[in-house]
C-alpha cells in the first residue's frame, strides 16, 4: 500500500486529551463543537462540560 507523506512544513495537529485541558481550552472546544455540531449534545461535548464542572469554574 502507498504511504501518504506530507509536506515538511506541515505537521499534524496534536490531540490533546481532556483531563489536560485548561478551563481555556475547554471553552474554547465547547466552541467549536457549538459552531461545527449545531450543539452540545454529542458524547463529546458532554464529557468537556463534565470536565469544566469538575474544575470548578
Amino acid at each position: 500500500m502507498a504511504e501518504e507523506t506530507k509536506p515538511e512544513g506541515e505537521k499534524a495537529a496534536k490531540r490533546i486529551k481532556i483531563n489536560k485541558l485548561d478551563v481555556a481550552g475547554l471553552d474554547a472546544k465547547l466552541n467549536e463543537i457549538r459552531t461545527a455540531q449545531g450543539g452540545l449534545g454529542s458524547r463529546y461535548a458532554k464529557q468537556l462540560l463534565l470536565r469544566k464542572k469538575a474544575l470548578g469554574k
